[in-house]
């Protein structure tokens, strides 16, 4: 066999062992709980930055801060720490006022320290990675199938009021409180319920690191359409 035909199937056998990794062993199932690198923070959160409202990442370099990225349109500065207390580097050495926001594992400072008094200070938001990864654990790194008018048709009449509820209050974002008030489901069963979309599909509804529930609005025509024809 030819070297080169024999080096590109092995880039190909090599690249189909990469789409058929799992989060299970090492990082990706994070078995490691605690002493992560400052690399394997930026790389965790390099793989959900879209699900903290960051539109697009614009840098990550070496120099305070290490990440600059856009949000809401505009460009922010992003550290990033192994654990919150490693934040103590930078005060008193460079201007917090270019840092806007500070992602970690955990935030493992006392209550009242003065490293977060300076955090305070300076308007500067911790995101907490274990909260995400911990609550929605991402099982491929391929993109699952995506749903179909079909699939969608096929839900159950309470799974139709949730999505009617995103619909009708037409926000993508949405409270427990605000679910329960629109779908008249009260108490233990809308958790269930909300966890019931969750398959071998793209997401449909996922919970959001504020604490509501996010619509994937690229289905919003799916969801209309179904909802006039099976009005709930």
């Amino acid at each position: 066999m030819p070297t080169q035909l024999r080096s590109l199937q092995q880039q190909v056998a090599i690249q189909k062992k990469i789409l058929k990794d799992r989060l299970g062993t090492g990082i990706w199932g994070l078995d490691k709980k605690e002493n992560f690198t400052h690399e394997e923070i930026v790389f965790l959160f390099a793989r959900v930055f879209p699900v903290f409202g960051i539109d697009s990442i614009k840098l990550i370099r070496t120099p305070y801060p290490d990440c600059i990225c856009f949000k809401d349109g505009k460009e922010v500065g992003i550290e990033f720490e192994p654990s919150l207390s490693s934040f103590k580097d930078h005060i008193n050495k460079d201007d917090l006022s270019k840092c806007q926001y500070i992602i970690c594992w955990d935030n493992d400072l006392p209550l009242h320290s003065d490293i977060q008094k300076e955090i305070d200070k300076n308007y500067i938001k911790v995101l907490q990675l274990k909260e995400f990864y911990e609550e929605n654990i991402i099982k491929d790194r391929i993109k699952s199938a995506v749903w179909t008018r079909k699939a969608i048709m096929r839900l159950k009449t309470n799974q139709l009021k949730v999505l009617s509820a995103f619909i009708e209050l037409d926000k993508e974002i949405l409270t427990n409180e605000e679910l329960r008030n629109h779908t008249k489901i009260e108490g233990k069963p809308l958790g269930p319920l909300l966890s019931s979309f969750i398959k071998n599909l793209d997401w449909l509804i996922r919970k959001h690191p504020s604490g509501g529930w996010q619509f994937n609005m690229t289905y919003k025509k799916e969801v209309i359409d179904t909802l006039k024809r099976f009005p709930v």
